[in-house]
C-alpha cells in the first residue's frame, strides 16, 4: 500500500506487529537477576515467625503499611459501633426552619420528618397556600434530619430542592436536613 494512502492507524499497527528482535544474551542476562532475586528473598533456615519482627523493623515501608493497616482496621471497628451520622440529632438549640414547596394544584401540604415523628397523630406541619408557594416555619432540633412533603393526605415527595436520603423512610422519597446550632 503507497504511503500516503494508510491512516495513521495502520501504520501504528503495522509497527506494533513487527517482531522484536533482542539480543542473544537478553534472555540468560534476565534469568541470572530472576535467580539472584530468589535467593535473596528465600528463607533462610533458623529464620520464622520470631524473626519476622526484626525483618520488619528493617524494612520501614513494611512497618509503616502494617501499622497503617492495624490504625485502618481500629478506625472501621469505632466507626462501626457508633450509630450513622443521618441518624444522629444533636441536643441543644431549637432553630427555625422554613419549609417551601411549589405545588399549584395540591389542596394541603405536610411536613413530616423524624423531627416530628414523621407526622403520626396529627403532629404534621401544616404549610399555608400562597398561589401555589406552601411554607410553614418550624424549629427544628440542631442536628441531621430527613423529611418529606405530603400532598393532599397521601402522595408523599421529597423536596426537589434539597439532597435526597440515603436512605427512603418507609418506602417513601425523603429529603436531608442539615440544622446548625446559632449558639456556636
Amino acid at each position: 500500500m503507497p504511503e500516503w494512502g494508510r491512516t495513521t492507524l495502520e501504520m501504528i499497527v503495522e509497527e506494533l506487529q513487527r517482531p522484536v528482535v533482542l539480543d542473544k544474551s537478553f534472555e540468560r542476562r534476565v534469568m541470572v537477576r530472576v535467580r539472584r532475586l530468589y535467593a535473596e528473598r528465600r528463607p533462610r533456615r533458623g529464620r520464622g515467625w520470631l524473626t519476622a519482627a526484626a525483618t520488619i523493623a528493617h524494612r520501614p515501608a513494611w512497618a509503616t503499611a502494617i501499622a497503617a493497616g492495624i490504625v485502618a482496621i481500629a478506625t472501621v471497628g469505632v466507626l462501626r459501633s457508633r450509630p450513622s451520622a443521618e441518624h444522629v440529632v444533636v441536643t441543644g438549640s431549637v432553630e427555625p426552619v422554613m419549609f417551601v414547596h411549589v405545588a399549584p394544584n395540591a389542596k394541603s401540604v405536610s411536613v413530616v420528618g423524624d423531627f416530628n415523628n414523621w407526622g403520626l397523630d396529627g403532629s404534621a406541619l401544616q404549610a399555608t397556600n400562597l398561589n401555589g408557594v406552601w411554607s410553614v416555619t418550624a424549629r427544628i432540633p440542631a442536628g441531621v434530619h430527613r423529611y418529606a412533603f405530603v400532598l393532599d393526605g397521601k402522595q408523599w415527595v421529597a423536596d426537589p430542592t434539597a439532597p435526597r436520603s440515603s436512605s427512603d423512610d418507609f418506602g417513601m422519597p425523603s429529603s436531608a436536613l442539615v440544622v446548625e446550632d446559632s449558639t456556636k
